[in-house]
């Protein structure tokens, strides 16, 4: 299998291509803007390493994970996810059964919450679309690996886009409340 090490090493390697073009095509370079706009690349490379690796790569494996049916289900009804946990959830737990779906609204806050910072004046309406693009193509991607492999190694679930919309959502507005009640008012200075 192909692990998280590999593809880290690649994106950060795109991440300093990106970031030199960045700043000599785009815009002047701040120490600002390189610190905010590093932390996104990094968040950006900790999802993409998060939602497709480990990936394999070994032909016994795969064959063994198609005769074997080990693959996983797509889910194109939206909240079918939330309905699913709500029905496990005295079975197996509050946390497990709704883990997928936390751990999916968790993955783009940090998205909501930098779009804003790094695009003065953007709205919760840019916000919601770019994220909606972005998880949209996470998840095309998924599908593309899948056909690719020739089994479902990952799932594509309508819910993750859902649940990653809604975090970006939730991270736009604790930034706006953040900006308001800190950066505005000078709070953190005090």
């Amino acid at each position: 299998m192909i692990n998280l090490s590999f593809p880290f090493l690649i994106l950060l390697i795109l991440y300093m291509i990106t970031t030199i073009a960045f700043h000599l095509f785009i815009r002047e370079f701040t120490l600002r803007s390189w610190f905010v706009m590093t932390i996104f690349a990094l968040y950006i490379i900790i999802v993409l390493c998060i939602v497709f690796f480990p990936l394999p790569y070994q032909r016994e494996l795969i064959q063994d994970s198609i005769r074997n049916h080990w693959s996983v289900s797509n889910n194109y009804i939206p909240f079918k996810g939330w309905i699913d946990a709500f029905k496990d959830i005295k079975r197996i737990g509050f946390f497990s059964a709704f883990y997928q779906l936390i751990m999916n609204i968790a993955l783009f806050f940090p998205f909501g919450f930098y779009i804003p910072i790094l695009k003065d004046k953007v709205g919760i309406g840019r916000v919601i679309e770019i994220a909606f693009i972005f998880s949209g193509i996470i998840e095309i991607i998924q599908v593309v690996i899948n056909l690719s492999l020739g089994f479902n190694y990952r799932s594509f679930d309508v819910d993750d886009i859902i649940c990653n919309v809604t975090g970006a959502i939730l991270g736009y507005v604790i930034y706006k409340w953040v900006k308001k009640y800190f950066i505005d008012k000078k709070v953190w200075i005090n």
